[in-house]
């Protein structure tokens, strides 16, 4: 068996896509309740639970690519419920099912952001080896 490896591994990032940069820092702004670690006109990065989650301009990274279906970050949260709420105070029609899916100690909701962008919030309810 080869040995794992994750020792030249620094941080887990995940990117999506933007067209309108200004709106989706603003989304995420909003959605993390936190500013970006570093902002150019087209990344905002945002230090997330110790990943950087970042935002990018589709037409400078891109161009080819199509929105809304290049990657699912799946970022997990303390409260589901809590982070249900609060996405459905400020982004109602985001929601992409109607609520939160229970599978086990696996809690999870999906969002779309404002360029059709995927994106998972989960929580378990047990711990899981290494999640």
């Amino acid at each position: 068996m080869q040995a794992s490896r994750q020792d030249n591994l620094e941080r887990l990032g995940v990117y999506v896509l933007s067209s309108d940069m200004e709106r989706s820092g603003t989304f995420y702004r909003t959605l993390f309740g936190a500013d970006p670690v570093f902002q150019t006109e087209v990344f905002v990065g945002f230090n997330i639970a110790g990943g950087l989650f970042a935002v990018v301009s589709k037409e400078a990274f891109a161009p080819e690519a199509r929105l809304g279906g290049s990657t699912v970050p799946y970022l997990k949260v303390t409260d589901i419920d809590a982070a249900l709420a609060h996405l459905t105070e400020i982004a109602p029609e985001a929601l992409q099912a109607p609520g939160i899916i229970r599978e086990g100690p696996l809690s999870l909701f999906k969002f779309r952001d404002p360029d059709g962008n995927l994106v998972e919030y989960y929580a378990l309810s047990a711990p899981v080896d290494g999640l």
